[in-house]
């Protein structure tokens, strides 16, 4: 009589072997997003270590700051810009690196790119979504000029710790609105 192999192709998979590819098996789409994010977010973040990326970063800042100073002025603040500085006789700020929205931007887009939709969607869902943030952003300057005019021991608080939770908020409410969007009930599956 001939011994049955212990390690036969047909072998049923141990206790904890099976345990461990029955939650991968559940798991793996959210382990596939996770991955997928991670990728796209460091591939945005070896983008802004090409220097033509980075010089672009800074015309993009230069263009918030004029659109912001064209608002500012709209509503009557009368400011002055030089580049990226926003001056007023009251108050003044430098739009920097930062306050830019695009790491908003980026961590939405790696989000809808690591979900599983058709392209069309995944395309379309990058565009408005970037420019809804960016117009947040926008926003985020003007009504920071303002707090510094009007509230300015608030400025540092509004600056550091408001603005940046709001966009992180933003960021995720616009993902959640996307995947609604995409296939209305958040389903994870392939």
């Amino acid at each position: 009589m001939k011994k049955a192999s212990k390690r036969g192709k047909n072998r049923p998979a141990s206790g904890i072997r099976a345990g461990l590819l029955a939650w991968y098996q559940e798991k793996r789409p959210i382990i596939r997003f996770v991955c997928l994010f991670g990728l796209f977010m460091g591939i945005f973040h070896a983008l802004l270590l090409i220097p033509a990326v980075d010089r672009a970063m800074y015309d993009y800042l230069a263009a918030n700051a004029w659109i912001s100073h064209a608002l500012l002025n709209l509503f009557g603040f009368g400011t002055v810009l030089n580049q990226t500085q926003i001056s007023s006789g009251d108050f003044s700020i430098v739009v920097r690196r930062g306050c830019d929205a695009v790491e908003p931007a980026a961590l939405f887009a790696s989000a809808v790119l690591a979900f599983p939709a058709p392209w069309e969607k995944k395309a379309l869902g990058i565009v408005a979504g970037s420019l809804v943030l960016l117009a947040v952003n926008i926003l985020r300057i003007v009504s920071l000029f303002w707090v510094g005019i009007v509230a300015r021991p608030l400025f540092a608080k509004a600056h550091l710790e408001i603005w940046p939770l709001l966009f992180i908020l933003a960021a995720f409410a616009l993902c959640a609105a996307w995947i609604r969007w995409v296939n209305g009930n958040a389903k994870w599956g392939m």
